[in-house]
């Protein structure tokens, strides 16, 4: 095992574990030390209401794509510092702030990271990003996946062939998913032709939600390995089964998340619905687009780029090894499904010690509830004050609604 599936598995496993679930947490450190995301699944939108930025906050995230460590940077804070297990995804994020940096122009990064693809983004590359990147950073790309090992393809040739968003991990899972619908009569993209919220209903129910009720979905849907192409850990998945009804399955969670995505949001904007039934975003009217990617917050991306700073390893780690005061803004995404209750108190106690009062943390979880509430002993619980309507008004904005609760905790 690597000393990358070594850092994921040492933050998935549970000490608790069945031996099943031992296997099936070892399957994902596995999978999980590889290109998994090409785009966060969080909605930026949301996160800046909650961290409420300005010029003298300090951010720590942690990265996945990369996308909102960026989006961060448009409300002028004072740093941001992006952070993940996965060394994947810091390449990813290294490759956008360089491109944001030395590209010539806007377009030349929109045909990066907005198309995905373009004929000309092998030749800025060489000419622009190469010379500026870190060895690391440039050796990841200019290699070979293991997949492209067979076909003689650099990883770099993702933005030229195919495209950034036909890839990952999770681009690969949506791919498939795409091709059985074709094969069950649906075609999910054409949501994206949708004019008004009834129509984004109608074609919903002719495109989508018959796979959703299929033989196929039914079968592969509830079993813990599938969730693997969404990087969902093995205890994610048990959090997430939480939420059923008493007569309810998996499948039904699936739906009606799935419907949400689809039908509650206006499709004309929603990059998150265009990501996962089309796997694309709006280049032609540019709305469905992530903030990043829109002109109108170029320039001052572009000189925001320096307070960006990228690094493998741990949240906990990076907040322990810190000076106080370094951080008052904390992005958990996801992590705290992963976590059991030794690993949350580590976590929230190192915050209790390096922070300042004031200090806002936001994290999704799979299920609806906050494992904050029940992990954490309580005289460190009584540290952080929950924002519990706040985070329930939140969590309906979320576009990306893939999962099951928002949560916003300040530090008292």
């Amino acid at each position: 095992m690597s000393s990358n599936e070594q850092l994921v598995l040492g933050a998935v496993r549970q000490k608790e574990a069945s031996k099943k679930q031992g296997i099936l947490q070892k399957l994902f450190a596995v999978w999980f030390d590889a290109f998994v995301y090409n785009q966060i699944w969080e909605d930026p939108r949301v996160d800046l209401q909650a961290l409420n930025l300005d010029k003298n906050s300090r951010v720590l995230t942690i990265s996945s794509g990369g996308c909102n460590a960026l989006n961060y940077l448009i409300a002028n804070p004072e740093s941001v510092t992006a952070v993940d297990l996965n060394r994947h995804h810091i390449y990813l994020l290294n490759l956008k702030i360089i491109a944001l940096q030395f590209l010539p122009t806007y377009e030349d990064f929109f045909a990066f990271f907005g198309f995905g693809k373009h004929e000309k983004n092998k030749e800025n590359y060489q000419k622009y990003i190469a010379p500026n990147l870190d060895t690391e950073t440039r050796t990841f790309w200019e290699s070979n996946s293991l997949i492209g090992k067979l076909t003689n393809r650099k990883r770099i040739n993702y933005f030229k062939k195919g495209g950034l968003y036909e890839h990952s991990r999770n681009g690969y899972f949506l791919r498939l998913f795409h091709k059985f619908s074709h094969l069950h009569g649906c075609n999910p993209e054409k949501l994206l032709n949708a004019k008004t919220p009834e129509e984004q209903e109608k074609l919903y129910e002719k495109h989508i939600e018959p796979f959703l009720n299929s033989f196929f979905i039914k079968t592969i849907g509830k079993l813990p390995v599938t969730l693997f192409g969404l990087g969902i850990p093995p205890q994610q998945y048990e959090e997430l089964k939480k939420d059923l009804d008493k007569d309810g399955n998996i499948i039904d969670i699936y739906r009606k998340r799935t419907k949400k995505l689809a039908v509650e949001y206006p499709i004309y904007e929603n990059y998150f619905a265009w990501q996962a039934f089309a796997r694309k975003y709006d280049t032609e009217n540019r709305q469905a687009i992530p903030d990043y990617l829109k002109k109108e917050n170029y320039e001052t991306l572009k000189s925001n780029a320096h307070k960006l700073n990228t690094k493998i390893g741990s949240v906990t780690e990076e907040i322990k090894n810190s000076n106080f005061g370094n951080f008052n803004r904390f992005v958990f995404l996801d992590a705290q499904d992963w976590m059991n209750a030794q690993t949350m108190t580590e976590l929230w106690q190192a915050i209790a010690q390096k922070s300042e009062i004031g200090s806002r943390i936001i994290f999704r979880t799979a299920g609806a509830n906050s494992p904050i509430e029940s992990n954490l002993p309580n005289d460190l619980l009584e540290r952080f004050e929950y924002q519990k309507e706040e985070s329930e008004k939140l969590f309906k904005q979320d576009r990306a609604s893939i999962y099951g609760g928002f949560h916003l905790y300040i530090l008292k």
